[in-house]
């Protein structure tokens, strides 16, 4: 089945997923935020580059923004390929046929999603120090976006690794999500902190 999230209006994508039909759901919904969060971080960078005040800044804030929109791009195209694996594991299920390859690429999807917010809350904390200080509240956002996408993405892990029979890597799954959320819950609170009483000055 092809999708055209992508091709239409957001308010197309908004409709469909309040309607009783299996895609797109949370996972696809996940993978959009993960995009917001890092397109919102490119619009501040974007701000900052070429703005009076941070020249020196100028090669630092353009390498992040060449490694963000990367991620952007890619979190781009989860939101349509969630919804493709989905209704492939569907399909075996309704089958009774092993979808084990099919609930491990949901899984992969969904842990690439978190690395990646990782990163974009490690951009939020630079960007908040040397970006755009007029766009503070926007990079504030762009960081509870990526954790909160995290914490989505991690709960589509779990479901998943709860119908897969291989015990060994559902444990070097849930190792490597742990090392993640440690490091993100951590950073993204400190920088929500820091940014709040920046905005509180």
């Amino acid at each position: 089945m092809d999708f055209d999230f992508l091709e239409n209006p957001l308010k197309n994508y908004i409709e469909n997923l309040s309607e009783k039909t299996p895609v797109p759901g949370g996972g696809s919904a996940s993978a959009l935020l993960s995009c917001l969060s890092s397109s919102l971080l490119n619009m501040v960078l974007n701000y900052t580059i070429g703005k009076k005040g941070y020249e020196k800044y100028e090669d630092e804030m353009k390498k992040l923004r060449e490694e963000n929109e990367k991620i952007m791009k890619e979190c781009l195209n989860f939101i349509e390929e969630d919804s493709k694996i989905y209704l492939k594991i569907d399909k075996n299920l309704r089958e009774k046929k092993d979808c084990e390859e099919f609930l491990r690429e949901s899984v992969f999807l969904h842990l690439k999603i978190c690395e990646n917010m990782l990163k974009v809350v490690n951009f939020c904390e630079i960007v908040a120090e040397k970006g755009n200080k007029n766009l503070i509240s926007d990079t504030a956002i762009s960081n509870i976006f990526a954790y909160s996408s995290f914490l989505s993405s991690k709960i589509n892990i779990l479901i998943n690794l709860k119908f897969l029979k291989d015990k060994n890597f559902k444990s070097e799954i849930k190792e490597k999500l742990k090392k993640i959320e440690e490091e993100i819950r951590i950073k993204s609170q400190e920088n929500h902190e820091k940014m709040v009483k920046k905005m509180e000055e």
